[in-house]
């Protein structure tokens, strides 16, 4: 048996100076970890009490594949908390021990200060790196520096592939890997045979303008809208939730409905998205016109980033029903064999309804996707892939 590989997981739990002050003060100085263990005195600060906040426990998907690549048996794997400054110095210190390094999704997503300011000790590696790039459509031309400043070998897209080679075409000494997210099936399971009382439901933040796009919250208001004359029992929330309850609530339902995430307007360097996101925050009342007007009529060199996200591989997990705008979905999910699929003119949706009533059409749907999903996209699977591509490259 081949041994181990010896892999550095960063990761960080928020972002911003309060999480990393608390980090560092909770975990780096006072070294608790555990909140069953806390002094007395340490729930009366505010402050240190966030470090005891998982801050992206509704984002599930970065729990999911900390915890795969935990258990893989191809890794020997030490997780670092980025926003620990104490814990993230001293494996800076130690990157030249690592034949593998793995920067996850929440390290690299709302926020690249800490990693850009690492940069020096990266250039001294003699391993590996693999960044798996959160939120890939913001913050874009930071990111892309850090993967040639530091030399980054893989990068690890969450973009249907030809999309991922156009955006990071200027990244020549990087290997681009698929990387969507996947399923959890320990977490997200049919349960025990409970009922399911919901016959759609939704739970999610509306999608913000600054995207370029109303796809989703247009179809949202719609089946709102016409739920009470359709006869449809509908359970709609605009808020995320933990996983726990996500997957119990998924549990819950008949059906969820849904549609790709991303934006259509995804440029070399996120210029766009930058520049729109600013200005929605100085202009809150501004509508989707007036931004598309500003920020993505004059684009000319562009492509669309819209992609299957980890709340479409939850709900099959789960064995819920899609109800889903037509799209790609990476090309891993086919409408009307994995999802009931809703034309983007919205022209089908009596025929959506009374195929979603369909227990027996239902049922099928439900059963092909689940075992399409099983054996072929779990985190499981992920991760061997990315083992298989580093063993196939010499690591």
């Amino acid at each position: 048996m081949k041994d181990r590989i010896k892999t550095l997981v960063l990761d960080a739990n928020g972002f911003g100076w309060k999480p990393v002050v608390a980090d560092t003060l909770l975990q780096g100085v006072l070294h608790i970890h555990d909140s069953s263990k806390l002094p007395p005195w340490v729930p009366k600060i505010s402050l240190l009490q966030r470090a005891l906040n998982r801050h992206y426990e509704a984002l599930s998907y970065v729990m999911d594949w900390r915890e795969e690549l935990e258990r893989a048996p191809e890794l020997d794997v030490e997780v670092c908390n980025i926003n620990n400054l104490l814990a993230f110095t001293k494996a800076q210190r130690a990157l030249v021990e690592y034949p593998l390094v793995i920067i996850l999704h929440a390290a690299a997503g709302d926020s690249m200060v800490l990693l850009l300011r690492a940069i020096r000790w990266f250039q001294k590696r003699r391993g590996k790196t693999i960044l798996f790039i959160g939120n890939e459509y913001d913050l874009l031309d930071q990111k892309i520096h850090f993967i040639q400043e530091a030399g980054v070998e893989y990068i690890g897209s969450q973009l249907p592939e030809a999309t991922a080679r156009w955006l990071y075409a200027e990244c020549v000494n990087s290997k681009v890997l698929p990387m969507p997210h996947a399923l959890n099936p320990r977490l997200y399971h049919p349960g025990d045979g409970q009922k399911r009382p919901i016959e759609l439901g939704f739970r999610g933040a509306r999608y913000p303008l600054f995207i370029g796009d109303t796809e989703r919250n247009d179809l949202l208001d719609d089946f709102e809208r016409g739920a009470s004359a359709w006869g449809l029992n509908i359970d709609f929330g605009y808020k995320t939730i933990r996983r726990g309850n996500w997957a119990e609530f998924l549990r819950s339902c008949k059906a969820v409905i849904g549609a790709e995430a991303g934006t259509y307007y995804l440029d070399k360097r996120g210029h766009a998205i930058t520049s729109a996101r600013r200005y929605q925050h100085n202009h809150p009342r501004a509508r989707l016109k007036e931004i598309k007007e500003q920020f993505f009529n004059p684009l000319t060199n562009y492509i669309s980033g819209k992609c299957i996200s980890s709340r479409h591989f939850e709900p099959i997990g789960a064995k819920a029903c899609q109800v889903l705008l037509e799209g790609n979905y990476n090309g891993i999910l086919n409408a009307d064999e994995h999802y009931i699929k809703i034309n983007k003119d919205k022209s089908n949706i009596e025929d959506v309804i009374r195929r979603l009533r369909d227990e027996e059409y239902r049922r099928q749907i439900v059963e092909r996707a689940y075992e399409h999903i099983l054996q072929n996209h779990t985190y499981a699977h992920r991760v061997l892939k990315l083992v298989q591509t580093l063993e196939e490259d010499g690591l």
